[in-house]
């Protein structure tokens, strides 16, 4: 049975895959001994966080996190700790990796270089942003289980930009939404390693519905890849949350692209959805 210990080694080997390349992971501590500190740092931003991790870990108030940031004056020090505050609310000491989820969805996007400018400059009439159509894909492994593999798909889908998932476990499930050229990109790199029966349930197809473009449109922030971010790459143990990752949206249609392809079919939506 794994340890909390066993778990933070993995936890910070995904964190650590799941940077983008301006982004560098620095460890302040031995890796056996608590409290346990690293910093990640943005050169393009010149921000930072801090980490600190304690004895009691996994439960609700062993991690501490400071953003900080060059010429930092003492009220923005203020604003940025309330932040830091409201986003450790979402800490869920249940999930089986909570600091690499926590860090990934809520604090790495601090990190980007627009990630707390006050408002984006005014657009003046003549601008037209034509912004381009998203495509979605999907792949199904016999198994998605080692912590290698784990690490190379968050790893090559940040560095893509795309938004997605992986349904770890039996069977494994990779979903991805990004431009088409990345996902034929990815695509290309995952069949490259080989994985046991991997096959191409569903190729790049366009996102038919229009209410989400501006939703799915997470990854476009300035940073890596000519203003592009690390997009949005969760992991998911149960087919039932990989249903309900794509029902939240696009409901029963886009939930049928597993249910269709024989995942899932006995899993119902929660409830309210």
């Amino acid at each position: 049975m794994s340890t909390p210990q066993d778990n933070l080694s993995i936890e910070l080997e995904l964190i650590s895959a799941s940077l983008l390349p301006t982004e560098s992971l620095h460890y302040l501590s031995a890796s056996s001994l608590y409290p346990q500190a690293f910093d990640i740092t943005n050169s393009d931003s010149g921000r930072s966080m801090h980490v600190e991790i304690h004895g009691n870990y996994p439960k609700k108030g062993s991690v501490k996190v400071d953003m900080k940031e060059n010429s930092m004056g003492r009220d923005e020090a203020l604003v940025w700790k309330e932040r830091v505050n409201e986003k450790m609310l979402d800490w869920d000491d249940a999930q089986e990796y909570p600091l690499y989820h926590i860090l990934t969805t809520q604090f790495l996007p601090l990190l980007a270089p627009s990630a707390v400018s006050p408002s984006p400059p005014p657009s003046t009439p003549s601008e037209t942003v034509t912004s381009p159509i998203l495509y979605h894909t999907l792949l199904v492994s016999h198994h998605l289980l080692s912590t290698t593999k784990r690490k190379n798909i968050i790893s090559l889908s940040s560095t893509l930009s795309l938004i997605g998932f992986s349904k770890i476990g039996h069977p494994g499930v990779m979903y991805a939404i990004g431009d088409e050229a990345d996902l034929m990109e990815w695509i290309r790199e995952i069949k490259s390693w080989n994985w046991l029966a991997l096959r191409v349930k569903m190729s790049p197809e366009p996102i038919p519905e229009e209410k989400e473009q501006e939703a799915e449109r997470r990854g476009r922030e300035e940073g890596a890849r000519g203003g592009r971010g690390r997009g949005e790459w969760v992991e998911v143990e149960k087919v039932g949350d990989a249903l309900n990752w794509l029902r939240e949206r696009g409901g029963e249609k886009r939930a049928r692209i597993l249910t269709d392809v024989g995942v899932g079919g006995g899993t119902r939506p929660k409830e309210g959805t």
